[in-house]
């Protein structure tokens, strides 16, 4: 399926919550500091990333492009999809939707590629 990238998505933070709203997804705030960027991985549900400052790029390993994204975009990563978050400078700053709230602990759980994948 591969990830989804909408560029300039949208403008403001009241934006970004309607369309939170509309997929009837939770959302939580997500700062990423300056980091070479993590490696290949996927996550146990969909993720709606909001990108709300900075910029940074995304790896989607089904097709192993890299796509450039920054304030505005909006990037749809599917259950169980092989990604990966690229270099970042200064920080980035996410709003992330998920399918309901979770303890921090469970927030957003990185899985290796080679963990069983149930799509």
């Amino acid at each position: 399926m591969g990830l989804k990238f909408y560029k300039q998505f949208f403008t403001t933070k009241t934006e970004v919550l309607a369309d939170i709203e509309k997929n009837d997804t939770w959302p939580t705030t997500f700062v990423s500091g300056a980091t070479e960027g993590p490696p290949v991985h996927w996550h146990n549900d969909e993720v709606h990333a909001y990108i709300m400052q900075g910029e940074t790029d995304f790896l989607d390993a089904q097709t192993n492009e890299r796509t450039m994204v920054c304030a505005g975009d909006k990037i749809v990563i599917p259950k169980g999809e092989l990604h990966a978050e690229g270099a970042i400078k200064d920080r980035v700053v996410y709003i992330l939707a998920l399918p309901d709230p979770r303890l921090p602990e469970d927030f957003l759980a990185m899985f290796t590629p080679e963990q069983c994948v149930d799509k």
